[in-house]
């Protein structure tokens, strides 16, 4: 196999650093010129304004080239891809950066022609401002002049001896991605500092001779090996790292629901061949193709790769519309998509259900941010889990942390969710990568679903949407783990007795991820708390903390959450500051009815019973006793109930409440007040 990879931070290098300026070269541009759409006087070493927009295109003489030579290009500011074109050949894209440097690129063998050429940058889309130029031609070799040289990676499984599929990570040793030089010709994905094994755990990669700190890792289950590595000139160099599975997962399948490929959703960097060898690389067990408005089936090139084994793929669809963006699945790639132009929740849903989808899952609710997301948008009041027209946004469940969509804290979007299951929702919570490239970690965000079978060859499609829709499932970012209430599991119906809860919390993670907290949300609310113990094993860190909590006087939902720091290895590239475990709700059952009711039901209910005083208001005492019982959420629900039953804004009788029930003062003025 044959891949074509970007090569912008590939090949170029720092002439400066590399290539010293006495290198024998003929100069082809003497100048610096502007290009872009604004004024940049702070720019000296070309005109302020604009010479053109979008491309510059010069000619130059020179020889034909039957070897390979170098370009030395200085420039300024490259935040977008700018192309480079020889003769009409690309040469890649301009390295991005934003200070005045000298980079070095590779002219490839047969590039030149004898006499006059013409050479181009250009741009797709006006938005950038960069000086380019002047431009060197060098009489070397690109390769004689960095030293580069084949190095041939082997990534073994530590227990089996076995090739295993993994990710590589090349540093130097002040932790700086390093460059990987002629992607093109590796036969498997690559990116500056980043390689991935094939099948059998093998990748060829080119490097400039130099001392390396090499890693091997398999994402969340998997320990980290490490290699010192100085490579030469010389010859080719041959390296062996064995990793080893570190957590044990039994009775639990590895799940990421968000995922793209430049091959159908025509942005990032990920192909198709490539996006298959990453997800064996990091682990999964199950990955659900996720391209835009696509049926994506992933199995022909699963095979291809030869990683059918490793993982089960599912055909999903990201439905994205002017209403948010939704992962829906299992779909056929021949069937008939959703239509996504649709202009309200109910029947975009419900549409997306009809095509043939088990699961709809709300994606990163508060993207681009807090305001501009859907909750943004529809105004969700994160205290009551209302939307602000009365909406309701019908899915099974949303993601409570998306692993490259850092941009509203995930501690905020859980505080969303926790407000609408107050609300009388039963959406259950989700984690995943959202990858769109090959840097950013597939599946390093993940769902972790209870399975009847360890292997994901064996699991059933259906099986998988039911525990994603019945919530028998966690999330983790690095941590994997469950909860047992009473001796049941996320999604169940926990019975108290004697008056207590039993929770019993476990946390695990690999050698190389630590969890500090782990916090029990009763409701919303947090009701127990604990600072974790390092880890004492060797091995790995699994331990299980348990709680004692006094039953509440109404049903309830619990959910544990575990945090720690994150890595600080390069190897664990995150754009979060924190590992996480979040358990899916275990519904508590508190009047041993057989049936779980939402703090909102159970509000509803209360108002029922509230009398009325002669002149038809509510009788307050009523109302003031059983907020004197009930826990914050469900006194919540009854402030918005009573406010719907009695249909005015500011009753001075409902005013009285706050001072009838002390413990609820402050929370129940600032919701009578805006």
């Amino acid at each position: 196999m044959r891949f074509l990879f970007p090569i912008s931070s590939l090949l170029a290098i720092v002439l400066g650093v590399f290539a010293p300026q006495q290198e024998p070269s003929k100069t082809i541009l003497d100048r610096a010129v502007h290009l872009g759409n604004d004024a940049t006087p702070e720019w000296p070493e070309a005109q302020a304004e604009p010479d053109a927009p979008d491309a510059f295109r010069f000619e130059f003489e020179a020889s034909a080239n039957q070897g390979e030579l170098a370009l030395a290009i200085t420039q300024r500011h490259v935040d977008n891809t700018w192309h480079i074109l020889i003769n009409g050949k690309s040469l890649g894209a301009l390295q991005v950066g934003s200070e005045r440097k000298e980079i070095l690129y590779p002219v490839p063998a047969g590039t030149l022609l004898d006499g006059t050429n013409t050479m181009s940058v250009q741009i797709d889309r006006v938005g950038d401002d960069i000086t380019f130029g002047p431009v060197r031609l060098l009489e070397s070799s690109y390769r004689d002049m960095l030293q580069i040289a084949p190095v041939r990676f082997s990534v073994i499984d530590g227990a089996s001896g076995n090739g295993i599929p993994s990710r590589l990570t090349i540093v130097n040793e002040n932790d700086t991605f390093m460059p990987i030089y002629y992607a093109s010709a590796c036969a498997t994905p690559v990116r500056t500092g980043v390689a991935y094994t094939d099948a059998s755990g093998q990748a060829t990669v080119e490097l400039a001779a130099g001392k390396y700190r090499v890693y091997a890792t398999r994402g969340m289950e998997w320990g980290v090996a490490e290699l010192h590595l100085e490579h030469s000139f010389a010859s080719e160099v041959a390296a062996t790292l064995s990793i080893e599975k570190e957590l044990d997962t039994t009775g639990w399948l590895s799940a990421d629901t968000h995922m793209h490929t430049l091959t159908f959703s025509g942005h990032g960097d990920a192909l198709l061949e490539e996006r298959v060898l990453t997800l064996a690389g990091e682990g999964l067990d199950v990955a659900i193709a996720t391209d835009h408005n696509h049926h994506a089936d992933y199995t022909s090139a699963q095979h291809a790769a030869g990683v059918s084994e490793h993982y089960l793929s599912i055909v999903g669809n990201e439905v994205t519309t002017d209403l948010g963006h939704m992962n829906a699945f299992p779909f056929t790639e021949e069937g008939k998509l959703p239509n996504h132009k649709l202009q309200e929740w109910a029947p975009l849903i419900q549409d997306i259900r009809d095509k043939g989808a088990q699961v709809v899952i709300l994606n990163h609710p508060r993207w681009p941010d807090r305001d501009k997301g859907p909750y943004g948008v529809f105004k969700l009041d994160p205290r009551t889990g209302l939307f602000a027209d009365g909406i309701q946004i019908p899915v099974d469940a949303l993601e409570v942390f998306n692993s490259t969509t850092p941009h509203t804290p995930w501690p905020e979007v859980m505080r969303d969710w926790f407000s609408l299951m107050n609300a009388g929702s039963r959406i259950r919570g989700v984690g995943s990568s959202d990858s769109h490239s090959v840097l950013d970690p597939v599946g390093q965000g993940r769902t972790w679903l209870k399975s009847p079978t360890d292997d994901p060859k064996l699991a059933n499609i259906d099986d998988i949407c039911s525990a994603f829709r019945e919530g028998h499932s966690s999330m983790g970012l690095g941590l994997f783990g469950e909860v047992l209430v009473q001796g049941v599991g996320p999604g169940e119906l926990a019975t108290p007795t004697d008056g207590e809860i039993t929770i019993d919390f476990r946390i695990a993670g690999a050698t190389w991820a630590t969890a500090e907290k782990a916090t029990v949300y009763m409701n919303g609310v947090e009701v127990a708390s604990t600072t974790l113990p390092p880890p004492t094993e060797a091995a790995h860190h699994d331990q299980t903390v348990s709680f004692k909590i006094r039953t509440p006087s109404a049903d309830a939902w619990l959910v544990c959450v575990a945090t720690g720091p994150k890595p600080q290895g390069a190897w664990w590239y995150s754009l979060f500051d924190d590992l996480v475990l979040v358990t899916n709700p275990v519904w508590v059952d508190t009047n041993l009815d057989g049936v779980y009711q939402s703090p909102q039901e159970t509000a509803a209910a209360a108002c029922k019973l509230v009398g009325q005083n002669p002149n038809g208001s509510p009788r307050v005492t009523d109302l003031a006793d059983i907020l004197k019982e009930c826990d914050r959420a469900v006194a919540v629900q009854i402030w918005v109930e009573a406010k719907r039953l009695w249909g005015v804004e500011h009753p001075a009788s409902l005013s009285k409440l706050a001072l009838l029930a002390p413990h609820l003062r402050q929370l129940l003025e600032s919701l009578s007040t805006e």
